[in-house]
């Protein structure tokens, strides 16, 4: 079934909101719970009465009722005015004293008057208002003993009365009902609240952290592993393996363009095929062409040196006529010898003759594919055979001292065909009285064969174009310019390096010739 990257992205749009909105209900809902609490927590502290209070400012009302008179140094009698000025001392203590209780009493009064009319809490009102009407008569009885408290026949009478009636509003101050029961129950309800959101969240959290995981494993399998796959496959395909194909099986925009991806490559290879084979069978014909040049290089040489072994041949020919017509049908002895001789030469002349041509055959056939062992210096020296006699050369010296055979595997015509060109190459670029030097050095894993010339040298310019088809520098303009663009090709399909080199114009010219000794297949096995 075709599910469209769009519907997929709806999808998981949708699931993103279904998210946000259920983290921000659970946030919003928990802090309108937080706030709940914190109200009636503060109501509860702050505004509700406290029965406490009224118990704390009864009991300041014992203070001045306990002090006692000072006691003298000499036991002597307590006069009447010392007991009156001690009984307003304490008249006065107790009265600030006693405004204070009142001041409590009467916040308290306003707090619970403030409590709401709920049925719940209108039965403690009606209670604590009638103990409160006994608070303000027992308050009264007090004011009134306090003002009879300076007398000093009823001090002490009227202290013990006091102290029993603050007794009396402290037993009702215990019987008050105590309103901050709703702390209590606001921090119950607080507690109730807080598990219910606490697992509310919890549940949300689970629920949300699904979800997240399973758009994470969407958005894998939707869109990272195909997207992956296009890239590795992209890579590939960059690297050249056209072989390589895309699959991905998500049914949707990203496995169609895999398709055409696929049939795209198809279409690269099939064409890549075709265009192989063509520059493969252009650089065949190239290569043939190249050698044909090499062959007809030669040709002038090999002519120039087939020249006096056919004069030997003929002349001996000749003077063996002349003896044959001379000495009849009975030669004597010195004839025969002189025929001998004659025949010899001609037997000899036509074998150099036979090596030479055989030798420029050799040359013309090389099989393209075959590899084997051969000694590089055994074919620079073929090569300088028929190089040498080269009349146009003669003014020119080549330098090469073979040492030991040093066996490489490679392609002998091949290689010889790079030789040709790179001797050819250096004899070209330099004047009568030349010398083009040919060093072979032996490494453990490769071979290097230098050609130094004496010649025109080269700039920089040309070494950076010097492998490019159709390049040349030759003198008059000479040249295809593909002998050392398929020397190069030629070197590196035996895995090896062609190095050109040069101090400048008129300084000579260097051509660093390495190769494995080794084939890479070889190598690779």
């Amino acid at each position: 079934m075709f599910c469209s990257l769009r519907r997929k992205l709806i999808f998981a749009s949708s699931a993103v909101v279904v998210m946000l909105l259920i983290t921000l209900t659970s946030g919003l809902t928990g802090l309108w719970s937080y706030r709940s609490a914190v109200e009636k927590l503060d109501y509860s502290i702050h505004q509700v009465p406290r029965r406490a209070d009224l118990s704390v400012a009864c009991s300041c009302l014992f203070e001045p009722l306990l002090y006692k008179l000072p006691v003298k140094p000499h036991e002597s009698p307590v006069t009447p005015e010392e007991i009156a000025r001690f009984g307003r001392f304490q008249q006065t203590a107790f009265t600030t004293k006693l405004e204070q209780a009142r001041g409590e009493i009467a916040e308290f009064r306003r707090r619970v008057d403030n409590l709401p009319k709920i049925p719940a809490t209108r039965m403690r009102q009606d209670v604590t208002h009638g103990l409160l009407m006994e608070f303000d008569r027992r308050m009264a009885n007090l004011e009134t003993l306090n003002e009879h408290l300076s007398d000093p026949a009823q001090h002490a009478e009227m202290q013990q009365a006091m102290i029993a009636e603050v007794a009396h509003l402290e037993l009702l101050s215990r019987r008050i009902p105590d309103a901050q029961f709703s702390l209590i129950n606001t921090l119950e309800s607080a507690k109730d609240v807080y598990t219910t959101r606490y697992w509310t969240i919890a549940l949300n959290t689970v629920f949300v952290g699904g979800l997240v995981i399973g758009l994470f494993f969407c958005g894998f399998r939707w869109f990272i592993i195909p997207m992956r796959r296009l890239r590795e496959a992209a890579a590939r395909v960059a690297q050249g393996d056209l072989s390589y194909r895309v699959e991905i099986e998500t049914n949707d925009e990203l496995s169609e363009f895999a398709e055409t991806f696929n049939r795209m490559i198809a279409g690269f290879q099939e064409t890549r095929s075709n265009l192989d084979c063509q520059v493969e069978e252009r650089s065949r014909q190239l290569v043939r062409s190249e050698r044909l040049a090499g062959i007809g290089f030669l040709a002038a040489g090999v002519a120039h040196e087939i020249n006096n072994p056919l004069s030997a041949i003929s002349m001996a020919s000749d003077s063996l006529i002349e003896r044959l017509e001379i000495s009849g049908e009975n030669p004597t002895a010195e004839d025969k010898e002189i025929q001998r001789e004659y025949l010899k030469m001609i037997q000899t002349e036509s074998d150099r003759c036979r090596q030479i041509t055989s030798r420029l055959l050799d040359f013309a056939r090389g099989q393209e594919d075959t590899r084997s062992e051969v000694d590089i210096n055994g074919l620079i020296s073929e090569v300088l055979l028929m190089v040498r006699p080269m009349g146009k050369y003669r003014d020119r010296k080549i330098t090469f001292h073979p040492g030991a055979p040093i066996e490489i595997e490679a392609n002998g015509p091949q290689i010889k065909q790079v030789v040709l060109n790179l001797v050819a190459n250096g004899l070209e670029s330099m004047d009568a009285g030349g010398n083009l030097r040919i060093n072979v050095v032996e490494q453990t894993e490769e071979v290097i064969v230098e050609f130094q010339d004496e010649g025109c040298g080269m700039t920089a310019e040309v070494i950076e174009h010097l492998f490019e088809p159709f390049y040349t520098q030759r003198k008059g303009g000479r040249g295809t310019g593909l002998g050392l663009s398929i020397s190069h090709r030629i070197v590196s399909e035996h895995g090896g390096t062609l190095e050109p080199s040069s101090a400048g114009p008129g300084q000579g010219s260097l051509f660093r010739m390495i190769l494995p000794r080794k084939s890479i297949q070889s190598q690779a096995a």
